[in-house]
């Protein structure tokens, strides 16, 4: 019997990056927009996170249109991001037809030193978060969203266990960027010590099949 040998991937962990060619044509309408709706909206959501300023969780909703030519450029990116780590699925269809629901989508506007705690967003399939403004001193240990390994740790050190040796990857911040990831990974952002507010745009999205497409 010939038998070839195979490693299997199971449960990999994907973070997308994805690029906005439109960015430079929305930032300074978005940060107006944020700014106006600051004014109009003192309280906010902050919660147990630091020196930061978090809007409410339905801007998609607004119908701010900048606003809008962000959240459609988030949704492609979701429906991206899905459609390749699905991609043995999505080739037992045939033209198939998906739909993007974005559930929440808010920005925060980090003052100096403001930062997120870890945690994690449930009832979606992917999240992400969108740099709209950060200063060019940013790296991924000065504003940078990271992620924390979501499995156990393992204090083993020898050659075969490199592969397992991260707990934490952060993510380097840069104006126009789009980051995804799935819903259940921890994260949180590293305090930003540069001169210019960090301001992001984050959402939560699901993505469905047709009903006249079934796996």
């Amino acid at each position: 019997m010939n038998q070839s040998n195979n490693i299997n991937v199971l449960w990999p962990t994907f973070i997308g990056e994805f690029y906005n060619p439109d960015h430079e044509n929305i930032k300074d309408n978005l940060l107006n927009y944020f700014n106006g709706y600051m004014k109009n909206n003192l309280s906010n959501r902050s919660g147990e996170n630091y020196n930061l300023y978090e809007s409410k969780y339905d801007l998609h909703t607004e119908g701010n249109k900048d606003f809008e030519k962000l959240i459609k450029f988030m949704a492609n990116s979701f429906l991206a991001m899905s459609s390749e780590v699905n991609k043995k699925e999505v080739k037992k269809l045939n033209n198939p037809n998906f739909k993007v629901t974005i559930l929440d989508s808010w920005f925060t506007n980090y003052k100096k030193g403001g930062h997120d705690l870890p945690h994690a967003h449930g009832n979606c399939s992917w999240c992400c978060v969108y740099y709209v403004q950060i200063g060019k001193d940013a790296n991924s240990a000065n504003g940078g969203t990271y992620f924390q390994k979501p499995t156990p740790l393992r204090t083993q050190s020898d050659f075969g266990s490199l592969y397992n040796k991260s707990l934490i990857l952060s993510a380097k911040p840069q104006e126009g960027k789009l980051i995804i990831w799935p819903n259940y990974l921890m994260h949180g952002s590293h305090p930003y010590e540069g001169e210019k507010n960090r301001i992001v745009v984050s959402a939560n999205a699901l993505v469905s099949l047709s009903k006249n497409n079934e796996i």
